[in-house]
């Protein structure tokens, strides 16, 4: 897995609100921090070191995933 790849994407389908791609992408990117596998860089420069960018991509793949539920309840009550 590309950590880095996963984050980019994961940001794009997120602002173009493609909610199964991010969703696919934010659980990837989980996925692979919870085996302890190396975080993007995500915001700031490598100089604030792995736990800050691990939290970082951990705390957005857990927003990503809250705004897919959120979506999925306005599609449900439109539907309805």
């Amino acid at each position: 897995m590309d950590p880095q790849a996963t984050w980019n994407d994961l940001l794009e389908a997120r602002s173009q609100r493609d909610w199964i791609r991010a969703e696919e992408l934010a659980n990837a990117l989980l996925d692979w921090l919870q085996r302890r596998g190396f975080p993007p860089l995500t915001i700031g420069d490598r100089e604030l070191g792995t736990r800050w960018h691990h939290a970082v991509a951990y705390f957005v793949c857990h927003l990503v995933l809250a705004d897919v539920r959120q979506a999925r309840k306005r599609a449900k009550r439109q539907r309805a």
